[in-house]
């Protein structure tokens, strides 16, 4: 039989950014927490790792930015992709993105909110199943290595990533889905020289030899003097891809010259990691007694560099309803409610974007000026680039009208600081 661990306020399932955010922000509201976390870190998890101004404000506001900040990252000021260039806007007093690895990123925060005095944080705990008494409370059976524990509490909280067993035992339905766009797949290298101007490159390719017509690599700055390389090939190609990834992934970043003459001095220090088995989804974010943040609830392409902003400003919105619990009197149910009709108006629009379904949603030639538009006018540029680290709503950009009206010629004022 299992033993009782006790009850809590709520019980957060996932440890790493999400999961850590969340249980850091109800802290500090007093709530008591159990944090639960399959992994025992330090450990890696697959990751585009650069992440920007909207993580760092809500890794401040929920008392986590010192340990990141102290992990020494390089401060990248510039984004350099094939579609849009432009320096990363200020944005609650942040105006650069990090890179860091995940073993080392989700490392520093597990072990700070794991000292707060009303979380009981269990590593290496993996949760069996998730099950309702009542409309008021849930039982959460936890097994370690050697014991079973069982857990309650009025509100779980799946930040246990895309597969999440929360989502799947609570029954979360599915909103919106997609198909896998592309295979993506990364490694370290140390001993590539950067300019003091710090910028996330990012460059197209192809890799026809394996049927990709499209194909792109990416380089950024990462913690410990380490350089992320990146390499991904449309979808219908990772098959043929992941026959052989270490000599796929270098034959393609040959075919790239800008990337493959920074790198190919370089010397590897960690395997090649990644996957094609990437879907596009949107899960139903909330339910009695339940919400879902980070991946669990939302998981897309990593092209747009989404991921960990996602996981970190739906923990944010999730802390910030269940606040007005205490302080407003609402009851749970409103403010899980109120959650995920925020967290949607959030997300959807680089979810369209991210899926190619704004594109698609529109004349081919429109697309082709809106884009044409972003290379030769700066302040269009700044705007996509705003839009994508949600210094303003990504709507402000990103849905048919606003598109049509910008490739039509609307007038783009310069991007004010917020």
């Amino acid at each position: 039989m299992a033993k009782q661990i006790g009850r809590f306020d709520a019980i957060i399932v996932g440890a790493r950014i999400a999961g850590c955010v969340t249980a850091a922000a109800l802290a500090q509201l007093g709530w008591s927490i159990l944090l639960v976390e399959r992994a025992r870190f330090p450990r890696p998890t697959l990751s585009t790792h650069l992440f920007f101004s909207d993580t760092l404000h809500a890794l401040q506001r929920a008392g986590l930015l010192e340990p990141v900040l102290r992990i020494g990252a390089p401060r990248i000021r510039w984004l350099r992709f094939p579609y849009v260039a432009a320096p990363f806007p200020e944005f609650e007093g942040f105006d650069f993105a990090l890179c860091i690895r995940r073993e080392v990123l989700d490392t520093a925060l597990f072990e700070t909110v794991r000292s707060l005095s009303n979380v009981t944080a269990l590593g290496g705990a993996q949760v069996t199943a998730v099950r309702q008494v009542d409309d008021r409370r849930w039982d959460v059976v936890v097994e370690t290595m050697s014991e079973e524990w069982l857990a309650s509490a009025p509100l779980v909280i799946g930040a246990d990533g895309k597969n999440s067993t929360v989502a799947r035992q609570v029954g979360a339905p599915l909103l919106r889905e997609s198909p896998p766009l592309f295979a993506w797949y990364y490694t370290y290298v140390d001993g590539l020289p950067w300019d003091s101007d710090l910028a996330a490159l990012a460059y197209r390719g192809d890799y026809p030899e394996i049927g990709a017509e499209y194909a792109a690599a990416f380089l950024f700055p990462c913690d410990a003097g380490l350089t992320l390389v990146g390499y991904g090939v449309e979808h219908r190609a990772f098959s043929a891809f992941r026959r052989d990834v270490t000599q796929h992934f270098f034959a393609g970043l040959r075919r790239i010259p800008e990337v493959w003459e920074r790198i190919v001095s370089a010397r590897r220090v960690a395997p090649i990691r990644g996957t094609g088995h990437l879907p596009n989804f949107l899960r139903q974010a909330s339910g009695t007694g339940w919400a879902l943040v980070g991946d669990a609830g939302c998981h897309q392409d990593p092209h747009s560099v989404q991921g960990m902003g996602n996981a970190a400003r739906t923990a944010w919105l999730l802390a910030e309803e269940l606040a007005r619990v205490q302080t407003d009197g609402i009851d749970l149910e409103q403010a899980l409610a109120r959650y995920a009709s925020r967290r949607d108006d959030d997300l959807l629009p680089m979810f369209a974007f991210t899926t190619f379904e704004l594109r698609r949603r529109l004349p081919e030639d429109v697309w082709e000026r809106f884009e044409a538009r972003t290379r030769e006018d700066p302040d269009l540029a700044s705007l996509r680039v705003a839009a994508m680290v949600h210094a303003i709503h990504p709507a402000t950009v990103y849905t048919p009208e606003r598109v049509t009206s910008i490739a039509n010629g609307e007038v783009i004022p310069p991007l004010q600081p917020a």
